[in-house]
């Protein structure tokens, strides 16, 4: 096909997803994103000295923990509908920075037709447009730990950057505490000490305004509950958790299963970042592998596969393997579909972001070690000399 003709494919599919996504940002923005909502009217509550984990305005209890809520304090002091669309700006901002860091990180440059084309795929799929409408911060947090990681891998010594970005993304998405593994894993300690004394000082930042039982409240009312496996087979949920439960009835053979394959997951994710491939995939791979242990793997996590798309797919491209290029695109059409009516289908079929995270799972850890395996023996032993 004609270079010429593929651009411009490229250019009018990313202005469809482009004109369609604005028109689900103007739908958001004049109505209600419900999931910020909650944090919106929380962080009021704690201006008014109000418990929020106790609030009965709130129609579902708030999972977030205190120092979260210090990020939503100047949201708080605006009117909702405008504190709901400078919140949709900044998430919509944090896509195209996260789209555009990934690409660097990929290839050392953006290349504008692929940076089109990711935006275009990352517009049209159902986790991106999920995230955004019900006020999510996933999209804010992928943005601060890829921007960490790409700062990180710059070397460029200044880790209190580094590690501020990684904390501030732990205090608004407590999960992602799993990343400080990764960092140690490859010893970026200073990182790791940064981003754990960030969250100190914001934690001592709410006692100094909120008594130290708001943390209790938030214990039982968030952490508590995810001891409770029962319900875990919502379709929502695309999880290894979600995956079970949508087969296996009894809850104690539900924990059973859950408790094998999340150490079998995370083990598999350091012995590969142990192989000294591209750290690049490993990294990826600690994405990929939070989104199957985490027990609330909800849809619109899954907006934090873009980072490994965009790395998956261009190692795949250098490899020239046509095989690679079909699953990765299998992949991003189980990633993105969303079914209305789950209730209508088999329930082998609602694990449809589960089995692409798989798919991309598998082909992660085929490219570490592909790329281990292009270390000569002679470049090995370049690097020992040095």
């Amino acid at each position: 096909m004609d270079k010429k003709w593929v651009k411009i494919g490229i250019v009018a599919f990313f202005l469809i997803s482009f004109a369609l996504i604005l028109g689900n940002l103007y739908r958001i923005i004049s109505t209600t994103a419900p999931d910020f909502r909650i944090l919106w009217i929380s962080a009021k509550d704690f201006i008014s000295n109000v418990n929020p984990y106790t609030d009965p305005d709130l129609f579902i209890p708030n999972a977030y923990p205190p120092v979260s809520e210090l990020f939503y304090i100047p949201l708080a002091l605006l009117p909702y509908q405008v504190s709901q669309a400078v919140f949709i700006f900044i998430s919509f901002s944090s896509l195209i920075g996260s789209l555009y860091l990934s690409i660097k990180l990929s290839t050392g440059r953006v290349n504008w037709q692929y940076f089109l084309l990711f935006m275009g795929l990352a517009f049209f799929s159902f986790p991106t447009k999920y995230s955004l409408g019900m006020g999510q911060i996933n999209i804010i947090v992928l943005f601060l730990l890829i921007l960490c990681y790409y700062l990180a891998s710059k070397m460029d010594q200044n880790f209190v950057t580094d590690g501020l970005l990684l904390g501030f993304a732990i205090a608004l998405k407590p999960i992602f505490i799993f990343f400080l593994l990764f960092f140690a894993f490859h010893k970026d300690w200073k990182v790791v000490y940064v981003s754990i004394l960030t969250n100190l000082f914001l934690i001592l930042i709410s006692l100094a305004f909120w008594p130290p039982e708001i943390w209790v409240y938030w214990f039982n009312t968030a952490i508590v509950p995810l001891s409770n496996f029962a319900g875990r087979e919502a379709y929502v949920n695309q999880g290894l958790l979600g995956f079970i439960s949508r087969f296996v009835a009894d809850i104690n053979t539900r924990t059973y299963l859950n408790e094998i394959f999340t150490i079998l997951v995370i083990t598999l994710a350091i012995i590969f970042n142990y192989v000294k491939g591209d750290k690049k995939l490993g990294f990826s791979l600690f994405i990929i592998s939070l989104l199957l242990f985490d027990t609330t793997s909800w849809q619109h996590h899954f907006v934090w596969l873009i980072f490994p798309f965009i790395v998956i797919f261009y190692h795949s491209i250098k490899s020239n393997n046509i095989i690679l290029l079909s699953l990765i695109f299998i992949s991003y059409l189980l990633e993105s579909w969303n079914f209305k009516n789950p209730n209508q289908f088999s329930q082998i079929f609602l694990s449809n972001q589960f089995y692409g995270n798989i798919i991309l799972w598998g082909i992660n850890m085929y490219l570490i070690l592909k790329s281990h395996q292009k270390v000569t023996p002679n470049t090995k032993l370049l690097l020992k000399i040095k």
